[in-house]
């Protein structure tokens, strides 16, 4: 049974017209900050802020500064744009203030966005931004970023919103699903909440263990997930470990086998992309752990999960974080999940829609899942969704508990 509570405020949220989100869109950064014709500043100047730069100097807006918490970077520039602390910035402007467009959004960081504006407004910035109203105010050029999208596409798409929270029977899940529709529409970061304490992907809370477990790792990396598999003690009969990239890939061998060596395990390492088509895929290459699947300019070999399925042995646990690419390698094993129903937990925060809509695809190819969501890290970030069949529930679920 949904929350009935839950249920008329998600539906209060996707009657708003479309009108009204477009005017959201396009008007509440002006709205905030005045135009960007008077003197402003990004907070953060890491990654996402340098790409704001970037793109604000393609426009002809080049802001005054950076402001920044980490010391190291006080003094430096990034493209001609000196990086400051808050403190200096207000210093040296001392009379009216500029904007402040805060380009800080990292499941890593620990305080709250509330938390993290509040010492701009104790120190007199009073217009502030963030950088989600900055892309809806030019999405051709920052969306889609991850999660983050225009608003007006979750209104689009509200009956299959409305679908998806249906089939979800777990309260906390309901309420965390609802928080995170609402932040699509309105950007309001303090609706998310911190990371669970819940170890990802394979804590016992969301699925009960099997000695015969076959766990396919898509999107392995290093091997990381696996090392954590091992650490928790969980069971298993084999681990087979996905990763296109071949930086990546050869980081994983060597890990794989050397954890093999100290924990006499069955663990494997493919050298593949796994999605909805056998053959070849382009991916990014170039480093790390957020290549993405279907765009780049390396060329990889690609398989399906029912292909695999077959070459292997059919996977009874499916964990699946490759950067947006979920959807293709879900539809690419079809018939094993709704032939053997493995536990799959799944990354649902690559693209706006992938919270609702991963969570129909895998209703629709066996409709006897029951569906979790659990945050990693916080702000939105590493939101997995877990899919487990009845017989492989939890004992605290089993139990009625």
């Amino acid at each position: 049974m949904t929350d009935q509570t839950l249920s008329l405020r998600l539906d209060q949220l996707l009657s708003e017209s479309l009108d009204s989100a477009r005017a959201r869109q396009a008007n509440t950064l002006d709205s905030l900050i005045g135009s960007l014709e008077q003197p402003f500043a990004l907070f953060g100047a890491s990654h996402l802020g340098r790409k704001a730069l970037q793109v604000l100097k393609q426009l002809g807006h080049v802001p005054g500064a950076f402001i920044d918490n980490n010391s190291a970077a006080w003094g430096s520039e990034i493209d001609g744009v000196p990086v400051m602390s808050p403190a200096q910035l207000a210093e040296r402007e001392q009379g009216q203030l500029p904007a402040i467009i805060c380009t800080i959004w990292s499941g890593h960081i620990k305080d709250r966005m509330s938390q993290r504006l509040q010492p701009l407004r104790e120190l007199g910035f009073k217009r502030i931004a963030l950088f989600g109203h900055l892309a809806w105010c030019y999405p051709q050029h920052f969306l889609p970023h991850y999660a983050l999208d225009l608003p007006e596409k979750v209104l689009q798409q509200a009956d299959a919103v409305r679908r998806a929270f249906s089939l979800i029977e777990d309260a906390v899940s309901q309420q965390l699903f609802v928080d995170h529709v609402q932040w699509r529409l309105d950007l309001n970061h303090d609706l998310l909440p911190p990371a669970s304490s819940k170890e990802i992907y394979f804590d016992a809370h969301f699925s009960s263990a099997s000695a015969d477990e076959v766990v396919y790792d898509i999107g392995a990396y290093n091997g990381d997930s696996v090392a954590d598999y091992l650490r928790l003690g969980r069971a298993f009969k084999e681990i087979h470990s996905f990763e296109p990239s071949p930086a990546n890939y050869a980081e994983l061998q060597a890990n794989l086998t050397q954890l093999s060596s100290e924990h006499s395990a069955a663990l494997f390492a493919h050298p593949q992309a796994v999605g909805d088509s056998v053959g070849s895929v382009l991916i990014e290459d170039d480093g790390g752990a957020s290549n993405r699947v279907g765009r780049g300019t390396q060329q990889v070999q690609s398989s399906t999960l029912d292909e695999l399925s077959k070459q292997i042995a059919p996977a009874t646990f499916l964990k699946i974080d490759i950067e947006g690419f979920e959807p293709q390698c879900l539809a690419g094993g079809r018939q094993l999940i709704a032939t053997h129903r493995p536990v799959i937990a799944v990354c649902v925060y690559h693209e706006q829609d992938h919270l609702w809509s991963i969570l129909l695809q895998l209703h629709e190819y066996y409709p006897g899942y029951r569906f979790e969501l659990c945050p990693h890290l916080a702000e939105g970030w590493d939101l997995v969704l877990y899919a487990v069949p009845a017989e492989r529930l939890p004992t605290h679920l089993q139990q009625g508990a």
